[in-house]
């Protein structure tokens, strides 16, 4: 699941495992595994799998349990099948886009910080 495709892992890892929960290897109510035994059978970090849970949660096909784990949602395998709601998709869109501006804005600060230091010395 490592090899380099241009998708990242984590997508790639989602859509395994929302595959898995539309063929009903996953049911409603099961209990997915660990983070170390995704971590384990995948071969990525726990960052990555951090971000995998949140892709499904987000889908609404897992929840998770404080102290107990994460659960297949019911009803999930027709969500893992339905087309993504282009709304849904919009407002994601929207927020990865004030991300980068935040994120932009925050690097122009920082490089103005680094050219004054510099130039103070």
């Amino acid at each position: 699941m490592t090899a380099m495709s241009g998708t990242p892992a984590y997508v790639r890892i989602a859509d395994d495992l929302r595959d898995k929960i539309r063929r009903g290897e996953l049911v409603d109510g099961a209990q997915l595994p660990s983070m170390s035994q995704l971590r384990d059978t995948y071969g990525v970090s726990s960052t990555v799998i951090r971000s995998v849970l949140a892709e499904l949660r987000n889908a609404g096909l897992v929840v998770g349990q404080q102290g107990k784990g994460v659960f297949v949602r019911s009803g999930a395998a027709d969500r893992a099948t339905a087309p993504p709601d282009p709304s849904a998709l919009l407002r994601r869109l929207d927020e990865l886009t004030e991300t980068v501006r935040a994120m932009d804005s925050r690097l122009r600060i920082l490089e103005q910080a680094g050219v004054k230091s510099s130039s103070d010395s």
